[in-house]
C-alpha cells in the first residue's frame, strides 16, 4: 500500500485569482497537536476522514486493498462571498459511518456551519446540514483546495476525464488526462461540468449541488460544477479534484437555497474488462448522478411530432391531433410517442406563450379539447407537450406587466414585438411558478413535458425554471442542447437536421452520452449509436409528408431507440458494448452491426428487432425492416427461439395486416419483406398479441364527425343523408 504523500500549498488552494476566484494562502503542514483522522467503513470502503477539517484523507477499496487519496493537507478556511474566511473546527464521530463538523468563522460574527462527512456503501457524501446566519452574511460557499480526490503520475495508470457542453459537431467536450510526469501543468484551475478520476486501481466519480447566481463566466454551459488542477509534487504530477462554489443565497430571493453537498464514488473494475479507466467511473456516476427527472422515459420516447398552430389559423386543432396521434399509433404498432404541441395558446406559436395556463388556444378547440386530446392519446401510448416561452413575452399576453417586459430590451418580432422577460424579477416575485402551476393543474396529466423555447440563461436563473417545472409534474426541454442541461431530456437543434448550423447541434461529449445515453435526446450523432430525429407532417416549418415521416422512424429513431434501452459498458474504436449482451460494431452506417449474446439483430439498415409492447418488461414482438427488401435469415433471442412459428403482419394505416405465419427452425426465421415495408412478428394465434393499442379506432373522437380527416382505410363511415 503506497505511503500517503503530504504537500502543502498544493491543488487549489495555491491556486492565483482566475474567473472571480479568490486564492487561498498555502495550508501549513500538520502539526503534532492535530486532531487524529476518524476512520469511517461500510462493507465497501474504509475511509480516513480528517479530524481538523471536513475533508477525507484517503479513501480504501475493502474488496482489493487499493487506495485513492484525497487531502494529505488540512485546511483552515472557507471561501464565504467569495473571500477566504479561517475558522474554528470540532469534529465528532457521530457512528461507523459518519463525522459530524462543527465550523465557526472567526471574522464573521453569529455565523456558524454545522456539515456532515458520512460512507453508504462505496459513496462518499460531505453535506453541510446547517448554515446559522442571523444577519444573512452568507451569499456563496466554497472550500478551495479541498481536493475531494488527488491522482498522481506516481502512480501506474492515473487520469482524469473531464467533459464540458460542447454543441459543436467538429469539436468534442471531453478531456482526457493521462498523468505523466510529463503531463502539462495548470497555472490556474479549470472549470468542467463534469469529472472522473482513476489510478489503474480505483475509479472515482462525482456529483454536486455547485451553483452560481450569474448566467456568465464560471456559471456559463460548462459550468463551475468542479474544479481540477495539475500541479507538480516532487518529480510527479498530480491533479486534484473539487466542487464548484455553492449558492446560499440569491440576489433578491426571498428563501435560501439548498443546503450543500458534494458526493464521491469509488469503485474498482464495474465493467468486467479487467482494466480500471474513466468507463469504470462514468458506471459509478449513474448511480451517483441526480438524473434528468423523468429521463427514464426516454428510450420508450420513440417519436417526438411537432403539431403547429400559428397566426390564428388553427390548421392543426387539438382533436386533429388526436387522429394523427392514432394514425401514428397504428401505423408503427403502438410505438411510444410524444406530441409537443406549438402554439396551444392564444392565437398559435409565438401568441401570448407565456401565459402558461389561463389563455388556451380557442380556435384550436379551447382547453376542454386539448383535455379530451390528452386523456383519449394515452390509450394509444402517446405522450404531450407545450412549447413555452420564459424568455420573451408579447403584448397580448394576459401575464404581459411593466415588471415583467424591458422595453428597452426587444426580442422576436414575428407577428408582433416581443420583449426581453426581466427573469429575476419573474422568479422572485412568485409569478414563474403561479404560471407553471396554472398549466399543471388546468390539465390532464398526460400533458408531462415542458419544451422551453429560446432559453440562454444558466445557474440560479435556469436551475429555479427547471424547479418549477419538476415540481409539478413536468419533463424538461429545451431548444438548444447545452441549455437547461441537468435535466434536459429533449433538444430541437439537436434532433432537427434541417436546424442551426454545425456550430450549435446536439451535445459532443463521449463520456456524458456514456452516462446519460438512456436519459436523453441531445446527442451529437453517432454512426454506431444512432441517433433520434424529427422529420415533421403537422405543418412544422411546412413539412407535410407522412410517407418520410414514417421513413425517418424506421430508419433512424427505432435502432436508436432499442439501443437506449441498454446501459452503455464498454466504449472502444472496436465496439460499444451495452448490457443484457447488446454490442454494436461498425464505421458507418452501411456496416453498423448490433448482436444479442452474439446473434445479429441489425445489420446495416436492415433489422430484426426484439421489443417490449407497453408495459411489458420482456420482448413480446419483434420488428422487421429491409429498405431494400427481399429475403433475410435472423437467428432469434431466447423469448422467441423456441416457439414453432411467428405470425408475420405488415403495418399501416389501417394497423396489423397478416401476411401469415413463418417457420422457427433450429431458432431461426426467414423473412421475405418488401422495400421500405415495416413488419411487426409476434408469437400466438390471436392478432393483437403483443399489442398495446385499443381494439377499435374512432377518428373524429369528441367531435360530431366520424373520421373528418379520411384517414379509414376505407369509406365505411361516411354515409351521408339529406341535401
Amino acid at each position: 500500500m503506497k505511503i500517503p504523500r503530504r504537500w502543502a500549498g498544493a491543488g487549489l488552494g495555491c491556486a492565483l485569482v482566475v474567473a472571480g476566484l479568490t486564492p487561498l494562502a498555502a495550508a501549513p503542514a500538520w502539526s503534532a497537536e492535530a486532531p487524529a483522522d476518524h476512520v469511517l467503513r461500510t462493507g465497501a470502503l474504509e475511509v480516513r476522514a480528517s479530524g481538523a477539517f471536513p475533508q477525507v484523507t484517503q479513501y480504501t477499496d475493502r474488496s482489493t486493498g487499493s487506495v485513492l487519496h484525497g487531502n494529505d493537507t488540512a485546511l483552515t478556511s472557507l471561501e464565504i462571498n467569495g473571500t477566504a474566511q479561517p475558522v474554528t473546527v470540532t469534529s465528532t464521530k457521530i457512528d461507523d459511518s459518519t463525522v459530524e463538523y462543527a465550523l465557526t468563522p472567526t471574522a464573521l460574527s453569529g455565523v456558524k456551519l454545522t456539515a456532515r462527512l458520512s460512507v453508504k456503501k462505496n459513496v462518499v457524501t460531505l453535506a453541510f446540514t446547517a448554515i446559522d446566519d442571523p444577519e444573512k452574511q452568507v451569499t456563496t460557499l466554497r472550500i478551495p483546495g479541498q481536493n475531494l480526490v488527488t491522482v498522481s503520475s506516481a502512480d501506474a495508470g492515473s487520469g482524469v476525464a473531464a467533459a464540458n457542453l460542447s454543441v459543436d459537431r467538429a469539436v468534442s467536450g471531453d478531456t482526457f488526462i493521462p498523468l505523466t510526469a510529463d503531463t502539462p501543468l495548470n497555472a490556474n484551475p479549470v472549470a468542467s461540468n463534469t469529472i472522473l478520476a482513476h489510478t489503474g486501481e480505483l475509479a472515482a466519480a462525482f456529483t454536486t449541488n455547485s451553483l452560481y447566481d450569474t448566467s456568465s463566466g464560471v456559471s456559463n454551459k460548462d459550468g463551475g460544477n468542479f474544479w481540477r488542477q495539475a500541479v507538480k509534487d516532487g518529480e510527479n504530477v498530480e491533479i486534484g479534484i473539487s466542487s464548484g462554489q455553492w449558492l446560499y443565497r440569491a440576489k433578491d430571493s426571498p428563501i435560501t437555497e439548498d443546503l450543500p453537498w458534494v458526493k464521491v464514488a469509488i469503485t474498482p473494475d464495474a465493467n468486467g474488462d479487467d482494466t480500471v479507466d474513466w468507463q469504470d467511473g462514468a458506471i459509478a456516476l449513474r448511480d451517483l448522478r441526480v438524473a434528468p427527472n423523468k429521463g427514464d422515459q426516454t428510450p420508450d420516447n420513440v417519436i417526438t411530432h411537432i403539431p403547429f398552430n400559428f397566426a390564428s389559423q388553427a390548421t392543426h386543432p387539438f382533436l386533429r391531433t388526436l387522429d394523427d396521434v392514432k394514425r401514428i399509433a397504428l401505423n408503427t404498432d403502438g410505438l411510444g410517442q410524444v406530441a409537443m404541441l406549438k402554439g396551444y395558446t392564444s392565437e398559435g406559436h409565438d401568441s401570448a406563450n407565456t401565459d402558461y395556463g389561463d389563455n388556451f388556444n380557442e380556435r384550436a378547440g379551447g382547453l376542454d379539447e386539448l383535455n379530451d386530446a390528452l386523456e383519449a392519446g394515452k390509450k394509444w401510448n402517446a405522450s404531450f407537450g407545450v412549447h413555452i416561452n420564459a424568455t420573451e413575452i408579447y403584448p397580448e399576453a394576459n401575464s404581459f406587466s411593466d415588471e415583467l417586459a424591458d422595453e428597452n430590451a426587444r426580442g422576436w418580432n414575428w407577428l408582433d414585438q416581443s420583449y426581453y422577460m426581466d427573469q429575476r424579477y419573474d422568479r422572485v416575485s412568485g409569478e414563474l411558478d403561479k404560471r407553471i402551476g396554472e398549466l399543471a393543474d388546468a390539465t390532464h396529466d398526460n400533458l408531462d413535458f415542458a419544451y422551453v423555447d429560446v432559453y440562454y440563461e444558466h445557474g440560479w436563473l435556469a436551475k429555479t425554471l427547471q424547479d418549477s417545472l419538476i415540481d409539478h409534474g413536468f419533463r424538461v426541454g429545451s431548444e438548444w442542447a447545452d441549455k437547461l442541461a441537468a435535466n434536459n431530456t429533449w433538444s430541437h437543434w439537436a434532433n432537427d437536421e434541417n436546424y442551426g448550423g454545425s456550430t450549435n447541434k446536439g451535445v459532443n461529449s463521449r463520456i456524458l452520452r456514456f452516462v446519460n445515453n438512456t436519459q436523453a435526446d441531445v446527442w451529437n450523432p453517432d454512426v454506431r449509436l444512432g441517433t433520434s430525429h424529427i422529420v415533421e407532417f403537422e405543418g412544422w416549418t411546412g413539412q407535410n409528408d407522412f410517407t418520410a415521416f414514417l421513413k425517418n422512424v424506421w430508419t433512424a429513431n427505432v435502432p436508436a431507440k432499442y439501443l437506449q434501452h441498454h446501459e452503455i459498458t464498454r466504449w472502444s474504436d472496436e465496439a460499444i458494448v451495452l448490457a443484457d449482451g447488446v454490442k454494436v460494431t461498425g464505421t458507418t452506417a452501411a456496416n453498423r452491426t448490433i448482436t444479442v449474446d452474439g446473434d445479429e439483430v441489425l445489420r446495416g439498415g436492415t433489422y430484426l428487432l426484439p421489443w417490449s409492447s407497453k408495459d411489458k418488461d420482456k420482448a413480446d414482438k419483434l420488428y422487421h425492416y429491409n429498405p431494400a427488401g427481399g429475403a433475410s435469415t435472423w437467428t432469434l433471442t431466447d423469448e422467441f427461439a423456441r416457439n414453432a412459428t411467428l405470425q408475420l403482419f405488415t403495418l399501416g394505416d389501417g394497423g396489423r395486416t397478416k401476411v401469415g405465419d413463418i417457420a422457427v427452425k433450429n431458432g431461426q426465421v426467414t423473412i421475405d419483406a418488401k422495400a421500405g415495408q415495416p413488419y411487426v412478428l409476434v408469437a400466438g394465434k390471436k392478432a393483437d398479441t403483443g399489442s398495446a393499442l385499443p381494439k377499435k379506432v374512432r377518428f373524429g373522437e369528441a367531435t360530431p364527425v366520424i373520421d373528418p380527416g379520411f384517414n379509414l382505410t376505407t369509406l365505411d363511415a361516411w354515409n351521408p343523408s339529406g341535401e
